[in-house]
């Protein structure tokens, strides 16, 4: 399938801001040569996976290798590959109300535990769907508390449409290996369980600056600096890597490939943020 296929606009039943869908054909470029033709593709911070999903849709990987670290978004990418069904079933029936809205934030605000939990999964994509920029915790629903927003709460909710996409995730499950890992972890892992000649990595990490905002999960400077010693070690072959420009990041990366990315933003008004891609400089 052409990766300008109008079918691939939105394969991802996930809303992120300055998701990175649109690197699609940049990314599949770049995919390692294979002899077998199988392709593998790993995200250790896949977020919503919105450039995994159209490379495997579009027939360009065969194997997706996706990570997150925070449970609640890891319960609700389970959730769509394992409970399809349920998961369906349970997104049709959803009254779209704020009383449905505030009881999935407190759900997903107040879950403590480190294991998988369904409502917990899909509590996390209903946030998703429906607060502010697709930002889970500390947005507010769309519409505001009281729906009196020129958007209601159902703005972003096309429960048919987002139905068919979780399907179509359901019928491809088993081309999807699905971890909850630190992602420095997923990657160090990743050395003997991924075949890395023909994998590529495509590291999107939380930002330096306002990772605690817009994620779940944030990383501190030492955790920035640890993922550079990895993607930098020889061991890694296959990798791209995507931050926002910040000079720290520009300073540990010196020595690879550094380009200007125009991302944009749907926070409140939708703006242009400046991130950077780097490539490795043997690559």
């Amino acid at each position: 399938m052409n990766l300008k296929d109008p079918s691939l606009r939105a394969v991802s039943p996930f809303r992120y801001p300055g998701g990175k869908a649109f690197m699609s054909t940049f990314l599949a470029g770049r995919l390692p040569a294979s002899v077998d033709s199988e392709r593998h593709y790993a995200e250790p911070f896949c977020g919503g996976a919105g450039a995994a999903l159209v490379l495997l849709k579009s027939g360009h990987v065969s194997h997706l290798h996706l990570n997150d670290a925070d449970i609640r978004i890891y319960s609700a990418w389970k959730a769509i590959l394992t409970e399809t069904e349920r998961f369906v079933e349970r997104l049709l029936g959803t009254p779209l109300n704020i009383d449905t809205w505030y009881r999935a934030s407190d759900l997903v605000k107040n879950y403590k535990k480190s294991c998988y939990d369904f409502d917990v999964g899909y509590a996390t994509f209903f946030l998703n769907r429906t607060s502010r920029s697709g930002i889970i915790l500390g947005a507010g629903p769309i519409g505001g508390y009281h729906q009196t927003g020129n958007w209601k709460i159902d703005a972003r909710f096309n429960a048919p449409a987002l139905a068919e996409r979780i399907l179509w995730i359901g019928s491809v499950a088993e081309n999807v290996i699905l971890t909850n890992e630190d992602g420095l972890t997923f990657l160090h892992r990743s050395l003997t369980r991924v075949p890395v000649d023909s994998t590529l990595f495509f590291v999107d990490p939380p930002y330096v600056k306002a990772g605690g905002r817009l994620y779940l999960n944030a990383m501190n400077e030492g955790k920035h600096i640890a993922l550079s010693d990895i993607l930098q070690g020889s061991f890694l072959k296959h990798w791209i890597l995507t931050y926002d420009d910040h000079p720290l990041i520009r300073s540990i990366y010196s020595t690879q490939h550094i380009s200007n990315l125009n991302v944009t933003y749907s926070l409140q008004n939708k703006r242009r943020e400046r991130e950077i891609l780097i490539q490795p400089a043997s690559g």
